[in-house]
């Protein structure tokens, strides 16, 4: 069986790039032949529209050589333009796997003419498979399209010493920094929690609009936030033993690979209740809340910072949660059953 893995280059950033890492490093079966296609890498337009054209063209030679399944990792705007032409190119001689990341796709599709709404259907129609990550968003796409919907939510490796540490400093955040993941609503708990907990600093980790969260520091004068940058995984490893939680008060998700990555550590996580999110934290494992609501985040912030034997609670069941029901073996061994079952419907 082959399988041609489509999406951005694995080192690049965001969470898409982590997951197709994932498969490289953890994707180990015998009657498989997987080989990865890279549709997008960081650099100008003009090496990006390159690295795309030469994606479609080695796609259509392999699926002239052999029967192939292309597993397509899909996002909102541009990611699915660029794999809805790969669709198009191959649908009718190799299986198709649409795997939805998008955090915002609902916003996405909304926003189009009706004309386009029934193109993106169709697009939908024409692939043999779709994976999503949550019901909610099973729920979603199900509005759509009458092709199969399987729901293979997102799995981390797990490490195996515990990172958590009681007297750690540090309230973090990993991911593209804005207003989709509340990184302003941040500032603004960030601005109340000073008042009775000065020595904590949060931390925002990621790209994108840094130059408006930065101006936005100076002009709360806030002492106690800082933004530290795109980090390896390996550097990820070290800021974790400094950290006491992971906030991310998102607008909108898909399942949030550093919410994963982060209770696998044994980090405790206040997030909102968006997209995947409440399938993974609870009130026994961290603290759910809603987006936009600057009280609520603060009240949960501060319950965790007064109540050290809860922080740790929080990170045992944390960490358990991850190995019993995210763990990277089982969700590889949940995509070669998939794959497995595609190829036995296709023959």
């Amino acid at each position: 069986m082959k399988v041609i893995v489509v999406g951005p280059d694995s080192e690049a950033k965001g969470g898409i790039a982590t997951v197709i890492r994932n498969f490289e490093t953890y994707f180990n079966y015998n009657d498989v032949e997987m080989t990865f296609l890279t549709t997008w890498q960081e650099g100008s337009k003009w090496l990006r529209l390159k690295q795309a054209w030469r994606s479609f063209r080695e796609l259509r030679r392999e699926i002239k050589k052999q029967k192939t399944i292309i597993h397509l990792h899909v996002a909102q705007d541009g990611s699915f333009y660029r794999k809805a032409i790969l669709l198009l190119a191959s649908y009718k001689k190799a299986t198709v796997i649409m795997h939805m990341h998008a955090s915002q796709f609902d916003v996405f599709y909304k926003k189009q003419n009706n004309w386009m709404k029934k193109w993106i259907r169709s697009i939908f129609n024409k692939a043999n498979s779709i994976v999503v990550l949550s019901e909610e968003w099973r729920e979603f796409y199900e509005q759509l399209t009458e092709t199969p919907i399987t729901i293979i939510a997102n799995a981390v490796p797990i490490p195996e010493v515990d990172l958590y540490q009681k007297n750690a400093k540090k309230i973090v955040t990993f991911g593209r920094i804005g207003h989709r993941k509340g990184s302003f609503d941040i500032l603004q708990v960030a601005k109340q929690i000073y008042t009775k907990h000065p020595d904590y600093q949060f931390v925002l980790y990621g790209d994108g609009e840094i130059e408006k969260t930065q101006h936005e520091i100076e002009r709360m004068n806030l002492s106690n936030v800082t933004l530290g940058g795109w980090i390896t995984d390996s550097e990820k490893m070290e800021v974790l033993r400094e950290s006491i939680i992971h906030l991310l008060p998102s607008y909108h998700e898909g399942l949030p690979m550093a919410i994963l990555e982060t209770m696998a550590s044994g980090i405790p996580n206040i997030a909102s209740r968006v997209g995947g999110i409440p399938q993974v934290i609870t009130e026994q494992n961290g603290r759910l809340v809603d987006a936009g609501d600057i009280s609520l985040i603060t009240e949960a912030l501060e319950e965790l910072l007064n109540d050290a034997e809860k922080r740790k609670l929080l990170s045992q069941n944390a960490r358990e949660t991850i190995f019993e029901r995210f763990s990277i073996e089982a969700y590889m061994q949940q995509w070669h059953d998939h794959y497995q079952n595609l190829e036995r419907v296709r023959l």
